[in-house]
């Protein structure tokens, strides 16, 4: 039966007014300042333009594969200021020294060293990133790994481009390769976003990337990683975490300054998951930094909760008119979801179809209580160095 009483009306414009404004609670909406074009970069000489020297550290651990493929493009840079690469060794045990050997003699900015295996008590990594600190040269030190590679030969000069007179940390963006899967990639790029946005409109949380310049002095005036040493990872959002100001950060999300990360394995893409949940416990605003998230997701599927039983109860009971409404809003709920997620998309140039889009933020949350579940249950000494 068709019933167009007040109440019936009330309800329907309520739940498409729910289903077509509760999309737009979604970091791809409430997007970060993105740089809609290549660096404004260009190749002049020292004499005409300051260029600002820097000291890319990457600590390799077993990665002999990763230093021959993604080594060189490091090395290659199209800058006219002064940059080296150190690598610094965590006692590998595969063909990582020969393939370094190698390197060296073709590259004359290549410089190596490395940690004892010996080394105990504090994160293998941290102290390898301190080590390389300490062997650096310039004033302004890139941090990265073994498993990335520049997105192109000008990304260093990218980079200095954001190196401003009150810039002491700049957060470049890092995108998985297309090897990882498109939910891979979209929590990264999401991740990504949350975290630019924070850095943009008020202070840096933390930082979920690669690709992260810092000054020499800072670091050694903070001290490096002192203060979270007993934990094995977390070196990029502690850093970030503990050094930003509201003035000091700047971003670099220009296409020259990307940096491309291998694709994660399925057991590489939950440790790191599960590292983060440990090292977010430990990181100043953190409230400010999750209540967003929180109520994004809660939006996402309360929403569609409602709608569903909106569409269930009302045809259960012969309320045809709201049935029909409520279908009418699962459409344009998804309508507009794919409308946020393609303009996002297409911004960033990335090839995730927007279609899917919808679909898979709605595994964020079985994603998310699965390794909320799984850190709970573990053992929290595996995140510290023993």
């Amino acid at each position: 039966m068709l019933i167009f009483d007040t109440l019936t009306i009330t309800v329907c414009g309520v739940l498409l007014l729910i289903a077509v404004a509760t999309p737009f609670c979604n970091v791809l909406f409430r997007r970060p300042e993105l740089d809609s074009e290549s660096s404004s970069y260009n190749e002049k000489s020292a004499e005409d333009n300051h260029l600002p020297g820097f000291s890319i550290i990457i600590p390799v651990h077993d990665n002999a594969m990763e230093i021959e493929c993604n080594l060189p493009a490091f090395l290659e840079q199209k800058y006219s200021g002064k940059y080296e690469v150190i690598v610094v060794d965590e006692s590998s045990t595969d063909e990582t020294e020969d393939v370094l050997k190698r390197l060296k003699s073709q590259y004359s900015n290549l410089y190596t060293t490395f940690i004892p295996d010996t080394s105990h008590y504090v994160s293998r990594r941290k102290l390898s990133i301190t080590i390389g600190v300490k062997a650096a040269k310039h004033e302004w030190l890139l941090l990265t790994t073994a498993d990335c590679r520049p997105a192109s030969d000008t990304w260093l000069a990218s980079m200095a481009s954001h190196c401003s007179n009150n810039a002491e940390l700049v957060l470049g963006e890092t995108r998985y390769d297309e090897n990882a899967t498109d939910y891979e990639r979209l929590d990264h790029i999401k991740s990504w976003f949350r975290q630019l946005r924070k850095a943009q409109d008020s202070t840096a949380f933390a930082y979920c990337g690669r690709n992260l310049a810092v000054r020499r002095d800072v670091f050694m005036n903070h001290n490096g990683f002192i203060n979270n040493l007993k934990f094995l990872r977390g070196e990029y959002d502690f850093l970030v975490n503990e050094y930003a100001t509201p003035y000091n950060t700047a971003t670099a999300t220009d296409c020259d300054s990307r940096i491309l990360r291998e694709a994660p394995t399925k057991k590489g893409w939950i440790n790191e998951k599960m590292f983060f949940l440990m090292t977010s416990r430990h990181l100043q605003r953190r409230i400010s930094y999750r209540l967003p998230v929180f109520f994004d997701t809660l939006f996402l599927h309360a929403t569609l909760l409602l709608l569903i039983a909106a569409t269930t109860i009302s045809a259960l009971t012969g309320l045809y008119v709201i049935t029909a409404a409520a279908g009418i809003a699962i459409i344009l709920n998804y309508l507009t979801k794919t409308w946020i997620a393609s303009k996002a998309m297409k911004l960033i140039d990335e090839d995730i179809s927007a279609w899917k889009i919808p679909f898979l933020e709605l595994f964020e949350i079985w994603r998310n209580m699965f390794l909320n579940i799984k850190f709970t249950r573990s053992n929290k000494e595996d995140f510290i160095r023993r």
